[in-house]
């Protein structure tokens, strides 16, 4: 069984620190260790060292203010349209994994804690959750290279909860279709309480993931792993013909059905007729969207949590807020 790893602060000692979490304790790791990369650098490769710097004094997790478990300098990549009832909402066919792979990147400095709040931006009208597993890269893949199942025990070494927070006014109606614009915005994900840590048996949890989040106390999403379309294996060596990837990278693996856009061909054609003007589709496609939809708005509560079906794998809770920037942001 894997490990459980938090990064926090507590009102008696504002450094940040590393820790194991236990049930509802946190255990302090006693090594000096800056980034996640050092914290699985000791793990994976001085695993006794590791466990001896395990203190037996503990926090109990409601005195923690915790932090993202991830440094915010990394590379992450994201699967889109990667469940099929996701792409169904979306106005797509339910795909394959004999299809395209929809890749795309969002910057590390959108990352936030798990409990930290998420900033809706000015000018924002349509801003839209997407619950998502993410996989903290092992080792080094920078040449292209055949991987299969057998392989991700060497490459893959953490699984992380993450929010793929996006304005999709800003995702569509921006010239050119402005993804990454549209998802990396500051706080627009969070990420963690916990940097799940593998153990050899723990691969065989991949595909049993459970995926739930909650708007408001409603379940808006519920998935498992099952129904990925494009798996880890077939991602990491399409990714290797195109993209250098490095220890301590985040792969965001996609998000299941019941996000708050909705495409239906209406919509798809007034962005494809509108393609060259971005203020009428822009304009066209909010006004379609928001008489179908209501969007997050300040005071929403996000809850989200992936846990294995067997309970043996636990990521925690992410509880987010959504607050408006402030007038005079920028």
């Amino acid at each position: 069984m894997g490990t459980s790893i938090v990064r926090y602060k507590t009102a008696k000692n504002r450094a940040l620190s590393w820790g194991v979490l236990r049930g509802e304790n946190i255990f302090t790791i006693d090594l000096k260790m800056d980034s996640h990369r050092d914290v699985m650098d000791r793990y994976f490769n001085d695993r006794l060292d590791f466990d001896a710097a395990i203190s037996q004094a503990t926090i109990p997790l409601a005195n923690a203010l915790l932090y993202a478990p991830v440094s915010t300098d990394i590379q992450i990549l994201c699967q889109g349209l990667n469940y099929a009832d996701h792409r169904a909402e979306g106005g797509l066919n339910e795909g394959s994994p004999d299809q395209e792979n929809l890749i795309f990147p969002k910057a590390g400095s959108s990352i936030c804690g798990p409990n930290d709040e998420i900033i809706r931006p000015r000018g924002c009208e349509l801003l839209d959750y997407e619950i998502e597993l993410g996989l903290i890269i092992k080792s080094d893949i920078l040449e292209s290279r055949r991987i299969n199942e057998d392989d991700l025990e060497s490459l893959i070494g953490g699984l992380i909860l993450a929010n793929d927070v996006s304005a999709r006014d800003f995702q569509f109606g921006a010239p050119a279709m402005q993804w990454f614009r549209g998802k990396s915005q500051k706080t627009f994900c969070p990420m963690g309480p916990v940097l799940y840590l593998l153990d050899k048996d723990d691969l065989a949890q991949l595909y049993q993931l459970r995926l739930t989040l909650r708007l408001n106390g409603e379940v808006k999403q519920d998935t498992t792993t099952d129904l990925l379309i494009h798996k880890p294996a077939a991602t990491l060596a399409d990714l290797s013909t195109y993209v250098g990837i490095r220890t301590g990278d985040c792969i965001l693996t996609g998000t299941p059905g019941g996000v708050l856009l909705d495409i239906d061909m209406k919509t798809g054609l007034s962005i494809m007729l509108n393609l060259k003007n971005d203020t009428k589709r822009r304009d066209k496609f909010v006004a379609a969207q928001l008489a179908k939809t209501r969007y997050l708005q300040p005071g929403d509560v996000l809850e989200l949590d992936i846990k294995s079906l067997d309970g043996n794998i636990d990521l925690g809770r992410q509880t987010n807020q959504i607050i408006d920037a402030l007038p005079d942001a920028c």
